[in-house]
């Protein structure tokens, strides 16, 4: 997408600094055209560099996460090909990013992890944002937090304005 700037241009950077390491990425936008705005949509594109996938809760209160085929990790080639997913959300729907520290522990599957956090968005995903991402923070970590951890909500409001 050219408005995102040239692409593999972070990977080129990478590799003309000589840094000798790998990263996920997840890069996302929210986008609102006027033919979305008269459907009460509101589009979010993204591009996943081997992170894990977003959470999605619509406001009939079900989870799900967005799965799409993830790309390489940055920094693994100079010229990788990125592809991007896009969904269209009604209002009242909340997309959650996070880092893998919320959902992956020592000797569990990280499926595990992943549908624990996806089961706890659909309880609680009607909560207003600040409390949301309090309430997934102690229901998921409690004590055991082992990895640092990033969490992004972004609710899509009748306002057409997402609230991050």
């Amino acid at each position: 997408r050219p408005e995102w700037g040239e692409r593999g241009g972070l990977e080129r950077a990478m590799h003309g600094l000589e840094v000798e390491a790998l990263a996920t990425v997840l890069l996302a936008t929210v986008e609102q055209t006027e033919a979305l705005t008269e459907q009460g949509l509101v589009r979010v594109r993204w591009s996943n560099a081997g992170h894990l996938p977003p959470v999605l809760r619509l406001p009939d209160g079900s989870a799900r996460l967005l799965q799409t085929e993830p790309n390489l990790l940055l920094g693994m080639t100079v010229d990788s090909a990125r592809t991007d997913s896009m969904i269209d959300l009604p209002h009242g729907a909340t997309l959650l990013l996070y880092t893998d520290g919320l959902v992956e522990r020592r000797g569990e599957d990280l499926d595990a992890g992943l549908e624990r956090l996806r089961g706890l968005l659909a309880e609680l995903g009607g909560a207003p944002l600040e409390g949301l991402c309090d309430a997934l923070l102690c229901g998921l970590l409690g004590q055991q937090q082992e990895d640092d951890v990033a969490l992004l909500a972004v609710r899509i409001n009748e306002t057409d304005r997402p609230t991050v």
